[in-house]
């Protein structure tokens, strides 16, 4: 099987270090599988690598919802929550979290206070929310729903020569996964990012490598522009800093 296809025609691999410039790489321990040449990032609990910044907290803020008989469709965790408003946002909220809360690993809680008729959210296991409301029919998640994340980024998955035991291709979960947190990698971009040398590299909230700033975290810079890489992946030399 030839899993990194034919090199003479690539640059390089997803992951692949550069040059003898100085290095720093750790070991961190992966929480799932986890692709080379991405950035990752340290789970809520800093115990484990995953391979995006998840939202694993949200605020759903259902408080100007005081008219009766509207329906509220909630989704989390692809998890779908049908109410129907009762006209009193505390009798609403307490129903809705208690619907919550059998979703397996979620756990809800309504809001008191100056934050009565909210409920927040988190994953028990640091993953992705993926909360989405629907009121009377409209879509109201991005003014009604407030997403964060404890997922803390901490450098770019390095290539490995284990990756082609059984010809997998990535770290696996529990496996040591290096992790370059200084010094030159091939980087995957995210789609249609053509990056000059020297601008500023981002990463995304998914790991792949950008020149956008909005709601990116800076890492450094490139060193190339877009290059294609092997198994179809376009890749940019980066200078981690």
């Amino acid at each position: 099987m030839n899993l990194y296809g034919n090199l003479q025609d690539e640059v390089a691999m997803a992951g692949m270090l550069y040059g003898m410039n100085p290095k720093t790489i750790v070991s961190i321990p992966a929480g799932e599988k986890i692709n080379f040449g991405k950035a990752v990032f340290l789970n809520a609990e800093k115990s484990a690598l995953v391979g995006g910044k998840y939202n694993n907290k949200a605020v759903i803020d259902l408080s100007a919802y005081t008219t009766a008989s509207k329906d509220i469709v909630l989704t989390i965790k692809g998890v779908e929550i049908e109410a129907t408003t009762s006209g009193t946002i505390a009798t609403d909220v307490a129903a809705i979290v208690e619907d919550i809360n059998e979703i397996d690993g979620v756990t809800a809680v309504a809001g008191t206070g100056g934050d009565a008729g909210k409920i927040t959210v988190t994953s028990d296991d640091s993953s992705d929310l993926g909360v989405k409301l629907v009121y009377d029919g409209s879509d109201v998640t991005s003014s009604k729903v407030t997403a964060t994340s404890d997922c803390v980024y901490a450098g770019v998955a390095v290539f490995h020569q284990n990756a082609f035991i059984n010809s997998r291709g990535c770290y696996v979960e529990k496996e040591a996964v290096n992790v370059m947190e200084k010094g030159y990698v091939w980087g995957t971009l995210a789609s249609g990012v053509t990056p000059a040398i020297e601008a500023s590299a981002y990463v995304t909230a998914a790991g792949l490598f950008t020149t956008e700033s909005s709601g990116n975290t800076l890492v450094g810079k490139f060193k190339s522009g877009a290059k294609n890489g092997s198994n179809s992946d376009t890749l940019a030399l980066v200078s981690i800093e």
